[in-house]
């Protein structure tokens, strides 16, 4: 029985890993959209594996041009498989 509990416990954990990431941003509501995805794009450039360029300095050039500059900082490439 205990094992059983333990596996379901487990087999959550590894279903929330999978699951995507979803930035709660309520707290930023009152600001501009713009400045609201210059966020969301920080945050991902500095958690998520992978990205290239120098996120805070991105993260500046996009609150001057309310704009992210995917030319600067990226995501990596999805590979074809």
């Amino acid at each position: 029985m205990y094992m059983t509990g333990v596996k379901t416990a487990m087999d959550e954990a590894a279903k929330e890993e999978d699951a995507p990431v979803v930035w709660d941003d309520a707290h930023n509501e009152a600001l501009p959209e713009w400045k609201r995805e210059c966020i969301r794009f920080y945050g991902d450039c500095e958690t998520e594996p992978g990205w290239t360029g120098a996120c805070y300095d991105c993260l500046r050039y996009c609150e001057g041009q309310h704009e992210w500059p995917t030319n600067r900082c990226f995501p990596p490439k999805k590979r074809r498989k």
